[in-house]
């Protein structure tokens, strides 16, 4: 094993923000004691190691920066994993008592715990486990400035604490927590249906579910979009083409398809998207009927009088306005498809030749 004692007092201490001189006055010693364990040139009495352990919100171990072949605290949650895995639960919370016995400073360990009696405090009868990993999920956003992985967050963990909370039948406190770390509205959907459920509170339901709504479609579309584009880059065509007969059909919903909505215009590119996975799967009919009716959908759009293009009716139904990206291009719905047509006809064979067929015109260029 070895341990990476000077490196670990350096960073720690610029996580707190401290300068050398104040982690020298914390812990009661010269200024030049600590450059030189920062230096790796001196080693800190035992006494001073358990002293900036505390300082630092890390356990000892996690400080010195052990590294070992087998066991350790990595060793363990990986035990403690396979056993939730295998759901021989009562296993796997002996083990997790154990690592938190160990490593009680720990991040990894008090969270990944948590993780697992949230797992335990699935149905009814589960309170204990539920109590505990609101207790570890405490603990662990006490020692967040261990955390290494950048897509957690301390809302993400009191997210999670909210919804332990919310089984124990503490509903107040999880909403007082999901409102307080509504980072972004991140939480506006799980407040709304909190509102809506457990208090059953009509009017504040709505006011969080409609903040939730708005914002909905367009997070769908961007999900989906960029799981056409890994398909396509891939050569997996099929699962391209059923991405977007997937987000067609969510999108437009319960959409009546004689009825025009500011979606119609969207609703052209994606049968264009459609057109390109046809055309790289060699289905050449698909391919044209889907073409063929973006253009006549187009030219529909285009030709309606003011007034006949409205919201789609659900949207309208829940008090929100369609996603802002379907029109916020001032083109006509034939020339975006056009535009589409032109950026893709080069890379898409036989794209070119079923717009000629389809419209009388050249592909454009």
């Amino acid at each position: 094993m070895k341990n990476k004692l000077a490196e670990n007092v350096r960073a720690f201490r610029r996580a707190l923000g401290m300068t050398q001189e104040q982690l020298a006055e914390a812990v009661g010693v010269s200024v030049g004691s600590v450059y030189k364990w920062e230096a790796g040139k001196a080693v800190p009495e035992l006494g001073l190691i358990l002293d900036m352990a505390d300082l630092f919100r890390v356990s000892t171990d996690v400080l010195l920066g052990y590294e070992w072949r087998t066991g350790g605290a990595g060793a363990a949650l990986e035990r403690i994993e396979a056993l939730a895995a295998e759901k021989s639960y009562a296993e796997a919370a002996r083990e997790a008592e154990k690592a938190l016995r160990s490593w009680p400073n720990s991040f990894e360990v008090s969270y990944r715990c948590a993780l697992l009696y949230l797992e335990m405090g699935e149905g009814p009868g589960r309170a204990s486990a539920n109590r505990q990993a609101v207790e570890l999920l405490d603990r662990a956003c006490e020692l967040m400035d261990q955390n290494q992985d950048e897509s957690l967050s301390e809302t993400d963990l009191r997210t999670l604490e909210a919804r332990a909370h919310l089984r124990l039948g503490n509903t107040g406190t999880a909403l007082r927590i999901l409102k307080k770390y509504n980072v972004c509205g991140v939480n506006n959907a799980f407040i709304g249906m909190v509102l809506g459920d457990f208090l059953h509170d009509a009017d504040g339901a709505e006011l969080y579910l409609s903040r939730a709504f708005a914002p909905f479609a367009e997070r769908v579309n961007n999900i989906m979009v960029g799981y056409i584009n890994v398909f396509y880059r891939r050569g997996e065509y099929a699962k391209a083409v059923d991405c977007a007969r997937w987000l067609r059909v969510v999108l437009r919903g319960i959409q009546p398809e004689e009825k025009l909505t500011k979606f119609d215009k969207y609703d052209c590119v994606l049968l264009e998207l459609l057109c390109e996975g046809y055309c790289l799967m060699k289905d050449r009919d698909a391919a044209r009927r889907v073409l063929a009716e973006a253009a006549a959908k187009a030219a529909r759009f285009d030709s309606a009088p003011p007034g006949e293009v409205g919201e789609m009716d659900f949207y309208a139904a829940l008090g929100v306005g369609s996603p802002t990206g379907w029109e916020e291009d001032e083109s006509s719905a034939m020339e975006t498809l056009r535009r589409r047509v032109r950026s893709e006809a080069t890379a898409i064979p036989g794209l070119a030749e079923l717009w000629r067929e389809v419209t009388g015109e050249e592909a454009p260029v």
